[in-house]
């Protein structure tokens, strides 16, 4: 509103929005802070939600990096273990002590896997084995040697008999129930290594190779 001269004869008090009653006054502040009160907390509930993406995506990261650790940890594993199971068990097998019925054993776990009984074999042992499968022969044939001294007077029957186990190569009724196996020294076994000779070729029970079988299992599915 405009005049054309400056108006007289009257003042202004007031000028602004009209007075509201006490009542509308109120319900317009309250409806302001409820205003202001959802916009604050849709803020912050913005802001919580980035927090907890933040949060996720952190976790997320730290779960892969430990998912791929853990995966770069197994196949290492997986890569080492089969040397570590063999020198393992490379390192215990020196430290065993094999005894006479320990390498009888041996010998026959491998002659049983030939046909029967009639096979003819030779067996190879190192110097130490074959004298202790001698030694319990030996053992085992004295009381046999003394029956018959005490039932035959003919003299040097024992000693025939003691005679079989006194030779290094081809010793003979050295295995009950194998006649046709004949035991020879291989100085170049270790205790426990055992090779059988037969009209098949030749039967490998080295510790050696045995372990490089056990590790080639252990790296077949690689």
């Amino acid at each position: 509103m405009s005049f054309p001269e400056v108006p007289s004869g009257f003042s202004v008090t007031f000028c602004g929005d009209p007075s509201l009653p006490a009542d509308q006054a109120e319900a317009k502040a309250h409806s302001s802070y409820e205003r202001g009160k959802a916009e604050a907390a849709e803020f912050y509930q913005a802001e919580i939600k980035k927090l907890r993406d933040d949060y996720a995506r952190r976790q997320e990261e730290l779960l892969a990096k430990l998912d791929q650790r853990t995966t770069e940890v197994v196949s290492q594993l997986d890569n080492r273990l089969p040397d570590l199971v063999v020198g393992l068990a490379e390192r215990v097998l020196g430290k065993v002590n094999l005894d006479g019925e320990a390498i009888e054993g041996i010998v026959k776990g491998m002659v049983s896997e030939f046909a029967g009984q009639e096979e003819k074999l030779e067996v190879y042992l190192c110097p130490q084995d074959l004298s202790l499968l001698k030694a319990m022969a030996r053992a085992e044939s004295q009381p046999e040697e003394e029956e018959e001294e005490t039932e035959s007077s003919e003299e040097g029957f024992a000693s025939a008999i003691a005679g079989i186990f006194d030779g290094l190569d081809g010793d003979e009724s050295l295995l009950a129930g194998y006649p046709n196996v004949q035991f020879f020294e291989d100085p170049s076994l270790v205790p426990g290594d055992c090779q059988i000779k037969s009209r098949f070729g030749l039967l490998d029970g080295r510790i050696s190779t045995k372990l490089r079988k056990v590790e080639e299992e252990l790296k077949g599915d690689d």
